[in-house]
């Protein structure tokens, strides 16, 4: 028997009376869970997404069986934080295997989660949400060295070649400022420009790494001005 914190990812009914759920558990990385006969116990609710539990949990098979749950607290999240919330699930969906431990990928999901209630700018979050979970999958990142190992300089122009990182270039038509790069990095604030060219490479750079899945929430995120 096992315990743990988790979050809901992904639910998918099975049969008649239960759930199968994929989600994110503390110090494990991702699970897959079976909740048997939910739907008919009446003193007992369905996992919900965006909320935390702490649950027990047996098997050894890629299926593991939900013994007993208990709900931490609620987030109470808003329409538009739920779409965005959304997105976080699939990007993690795409980008994880259950084989793999990732042990911190819990703590990136939960503080991503929190930091929206309270965020000044939802598209930064949605950077580093995205940049997170790419390095806690093993994608390698870096924005404030280009890829012969030079510190960025704000006022050049750059590319970006997935594995390898930024490259200075002189074309006009599709670049990243180094003031981008070094905002990306941490290095340096946002500013409006910065954060308009950080989500086109952001993006750009998801779909490199789950090809060729597509983002369907994506096309709910245009509606609400954050894609």
């Amino acid at each position: 028997m096992h315990t743990s914190e988790i979050y809901i990812i992904k639910i998918t009914p099975y049969r008649e009376s239960s759930n199968i759920y994929d989600a994110i558990a503390k110090d494990y990385g991702k699970i897959t869970l079976i909740h048997k006969g939910i739907k008919t116990n009446k003193k007992k609710n369905s996992l919900e997404l965006f909320s935390p539990y702490k649950i027990n949990w047996s098997g050894k098979s890629d299926i593991k069986f939900i013994r007993d749950y208990e709900s931490i607290d609620r987030l109470d999240l808003s329409p538009t934080h739920n779409v965005i919330g959304m997105y976080y699930n699939e990007i993690m969906h795409y980008l994880t295997r259950n084989e793999y431990q990732i042990e911190k990928l819990y703590d990136h999901y939960n503080s991503s989660l929190r930091n929206l209630k309270n965020s000044d700018n939802i598209l930064v979050n949605l950077n580093d949400y995205e940049i997170g979970i790419l390095i806690l999958t093993g994608h390698y990142l870096t924005f404030d060295y280009d890829s012969d190992g030079k510190i960025i300089d704000s006022a050049k122009k750059y590319t970006y070649i997935p594995n390898f990182g930024p490259k200075v270039t002189s074309n006009l038509k599709e670049f990243y400022s180094g003031e981008t790069l070094m905002a990306l990095s941490g290095r340096h604030a946002y500013n409006s420009k910065s954060i308009k060219e950080s989500r086109v490479l952001m993006k750009r750079l998801i779909d490199y790494y789950i090809q060729p899945k597509k983002i369907k929430t994506r096309e709910i995120l245009k509606y609400i001005s954050l894609n």
